[in-house]
Order: C-alpha cells, then sequence, then structure tokens
C-alpha cells in the first residue's frame, strides 16, 4: 500500500486535464456565475464515466491476469513493448507544440455550450470519452490499485477515492467563484488559457517519459536475453 502515494500524485495530474478542469471552469466563466446543478451534473457525469471505465480495467487485469503473464513471457514481447515505446517517445519529443490561446480565449465546447442538465450529462461525457484514449496517468494508476492485495470492494472504493480527487481543484475553485463573484471571474478567465496549453504539454510530456521508460526497460530485458 505504500503506492498508494503515486496514486494520489497520479489523481491531481489527472485533475489537471482539460475535461476535469479546464472545460468546467470555462463553464463558469462563459455563464459568468456557478450554476450549481448544471456544474454538478457536468463533474458527476466526468467522475462517473472514470469509475466504470476504471472498475471494467479492474475486471480486466484479474480476468486476463493468465493470459497477460504468458504472453509478458513471449520472446516477442520486448520487441513490442520497444516498439510501443518508441512511437510514444517520437510523439512526445516530437509532436507539435500546442498553440497557445488568446487571453480570454474559451474552449470550443464550453463557450458553446447551455447549462440544462441534459446538456452537462452529454459535455460530460463527450469531454471524458475524448480524453479516454490519452489517459495514461489513470491507466496506469488503474494498474497500481489492481496490484494491490485488498479486497475488490476495496479496489473499487479506491477507485472511487481517485475519481473524487480529480475533481477537487475545480469544486474548490468553483466554491470561491460562487463566494466571491464577479470579482473572481476575471482571474479565472486569465487562468483558463494557461491550463489548457499546460494540459496538452502535459500530455507530450507523459508521453515522452513513458516512451523511454518502455524502450530502456525493453532494451535492458532483450539484452538479458541473449
Amino acid at each position: 500500500m505504500g503506492s498508494a502515494i503515486p496514486v494520489i500524485g497520479l489523481a491531481l495530474l489527472d485533475s489537471l486535464s482539460l475535461g476535469t478542469l479546464v472545460i468546467p471552469l470555462a463553464l463558469i466563466v462563459h455563464w459568468r456565475a456557478v450554476r450549481v446543478p448544471a456544474l454538478t451534473a457536468y463533474l458527476f457525469t466526468v467522475a462517473a464515466v472514470y469509475f466504470f471505465l476504471g472498475l471494467g480495467m479492474l475486471l480486466g487485469f484479474a480476468g486476463l491476469g493468465s493470459v497477460a503473464e504468458r504472453v509478458t513471457r513471449a520472446d516477442v514481447f520486448p520487441w513490442i513493448t520497444l516498439t510501443l515505446g518508441a512511437v510514444l517517445a517520437i510523439f512526445g519529443i516530437f509532436g507539435p507544440n500546442p498553440t497557445k490561446p488568446e487571453p480570454g480565449q474559451l474552449p470550443k465546447r464550453a463557450a458553446g455550450a447551455t447549462s440544462n442538465v441534459p446538456s452537462m450529462v452529454a459535455l460530460g461525457l463527450g469531454a471524458s470519452l475524448t480524453e479516454a484514449a490519452t489517459m495514461l496517468p489513470y491507466i496506469a494508476a488503474m494498474g497500481i490499485i489492481g496490484s494491490w492485495d485488498i479486497p475488490s470492494a476495496a479496489k473499487a472504493g479506491a477507485v472511487g477515492i481517485y475519481c473524487l480527487i480529480m475533481i477537487v481543484p475545480t469544486v474548490v475553485l468553483a466554491t470561491f467563484a460562487l463566494l466571491f463573484g464577479p470579482k473572481f471571474f476575471p482571474r479565472l478567465e486569465r487562468l483558463i488559457p494557461r491550463l489548457e496549453y499546460e494540459a496538452k504539454v502535459t500530455l507530450l510530456w507523459i508521453a515522452a517519459i513513458v516512451g523511454i521508460y518502455m524502450v530502456a526497460h525493453s532494451v535492458a530485458t532483450i539484452r538479458g536475453d541473449l
């Protein structure tokens, strides 16, 4: 359970993504108010999607354990991870830098959104599922939780806590906006473009680091087998 600390760190990293932080803050600025039912519907949807994806991953890890063990022991497996790692590293290192948005520019999905609950649920589904293909920190966290020697119910609880941590920064900032109103909106407006840019840069960094680690680990394995 000493691995709980990196899981918390990964949850905080996930909390800075476009779907969990940038879009909901952009909605608050767009509305010039904290519309609690709409914002709650959005955040609940995002957290629920991640929660059920996490449970699905944990079930997959448990059900495919024996298959994965056979695959990882195959002679070709280090070459597969070497190739995948190289692709990730190339994407992270040589991928185009994101364009810095203009001050006050809102993400398109937030700028065009209405505040009724069904549209917030749809926006939350779209944002979370769009990011599902690039949620490397989340996949890593689910792998760590899946390796814990604890009951399945406790693992599900850990996934739930992870998803709650993901939305805490947004809830805190939304609370400030609710308490201080118009005085706080200009600060959020200046913050959003920077957060959006940093979220995209962070993805490149994660891809590069994970890719380099996979390449190094694969090369070491291949050398050991020679």
